[in-house]
């Protein structure tokens, strides 16, 4: 790596271009020097269409949010990985060298920083959080909501954006510069360890709330899932490690650089997949009867204290073996059963099933009108615990 001095008479000369170009820079590094060519350009298109294929798999999530097991996936958790993932690849490309460093992408320190290692950051913290909240909910037995939600996206958001500014008002050749005399950037080692390091905050603690709850017993229960999402994170993070560590000018060779990008990309993609195929599969060839088995299953697990039945499915979701489904049909289960369910989950559902008409019943303190429903998870009311004042 060449001091600020050197970098201040590399300035100074004219650029290389060409075989010169190549035969200097695999002298300067020791490594064969493997220039930019259609593969690069494969691994772009192979990373657009990868990412492409998951973006219509978000459109058509949103367009059947309604559908209660596919709202239950966290939507909108979803969608920001993906758009973080996005920004992160679109990094990888200058960053690993996908790209030639000309025009707009020779701005090393804003790619390398705000959007490479910024999103990168993002991504895993918004899984983290995800994970923190099925914790709190199952293991904890406390509502999310308030300071529960807005306390970690705070820290976790003032320890990233703090470590972006930081990088951005050092001087710029301690973290990523522009050598005009080879057309490339150079990382700083210091700034390319710590970055690295500090990677590893956000998926250990996933780690260790991952542990925590892969015994919950619920319609939610995301034990494998969560199994796979963390082998995939861990894939990426050993790679990135490893990579950078062993190989530090990895972006000069393409089995390298091509294998960095497309691992993020895949990987990346991987895990959205993971956590919306299994209803969004169900909803295409299954729709209505999955539903109804997905709503009879959640009813008969007795969460009501944790994930509240009727908060999750909304204003249907109390609805008994007599009353009438959205399409019309009638779910012709035992309705001793359902009474039995009832009587697990709250004495006054109970009660207030027995005493009024099914069309008639709303549980006490719950607005389902103006309920403000999202993906998962739900707090509880912490003037009645049986009932939600929030959903994250």
């Amino acid at each position: 790596m060449a001091s600020s001095s050197e970098l201040q008479l590399l300035d100074s000369l004219p650029p290389l271009t060409g075989q010169a170009r190549i035969e200097a820079l695999t002298k300067m590094t020791g490594v064969d020097v493997q220039d930019n060519d259609g593969s690069d350009k494969a691994v772009v298109i192979v990373s657009i269409v990868t990412l492409a294929i998951t973006f219509v798999l978000i459109v058509y999530v949103w367009l059947n949010r309604n559908y209660r097991p596919i709202r239950a996936r966290a939507v909108t958790l979803c969608t920001l990985m993906h758009i973080s993932s996005i920004i992160w690849v679109v990094g990888d490309f200058q960053m690993n060298g996908i790209v030639r460093i000309k025009g707009g992408w020779k701005e090393c320190r804003l790619w390398v920083v705000w959007v490479r290692i910024l999103f990168s950051y993002i991504y895993s913290s918004l899984l983290t959080l995800r994970f923190f909240a099925l914790d709190r909910i199952f293991n904890r037995g406390k509502p999310y909501s308030g300071k529960a939600v807005y306390v970690p996206i705070a820290l976790l958001f003032v320890l990233f954006l703090a470590y972006c500014l930081t990088c951005q008002l050092v001087p710029e050749h301690d973290i990523s510069v522009y050598v005009k005399y080879f057309q490339i950037c150079q990382v700083n080692d210091t700034f390319r360890y710590a970055s690295i390091g500090l990677m590893w905050v956000p998926w250990t603690v996933s780690l260790v709330l991952a542990y925590f709850v892969r015994n919950i017993q619920s319609s939610f229960n995301e034990r494998y899932e969560t199994m796979l999402i963390l082998a995939l994170a861990y894939m990426i993070l050993i790679k990135t490690t490893v990579i950078h560590a062993t190989h530090p000018y990895y972006i000069f060779e393409k089995s390298y650089r091509h294998a960095e990008t497309l691992i993020d990309t895949i990987c990346t993609s991987m895990v959205v997949w993971i956590m919306l195929v299994h209803p969004v599969y169900q909803s295409i060839f299954h729709r209505k009867e999955y539903e109804k088995q997905w709503i009879r299953k959640l009813r008969l697990e007795g969460q009501a204290d944790k994930y509240t039945t009727e908060a999750i499915l909304e204003s249907t979701a109390h609805r008994t073996a007599f009353s009438e489904l959205e399409d019309g049909e009638f779910d012709h289960k035992d309705p001793f059963d359902t009474i039995r369910m009832l009587s697990q989950n709250s004495k006054t559902l109970t009660t207030n099933f027995i005493t009024q008409p099914p069309n008639s019943y709303r549980p006490p303190n719950v607005n389902f009108e103006n309920m403000d429903v999202l993906e998962s998870d739900l707090s509880l009311d912490s003037n009645d615990q049986q009932y939600p004042r929030r959903i994250i």
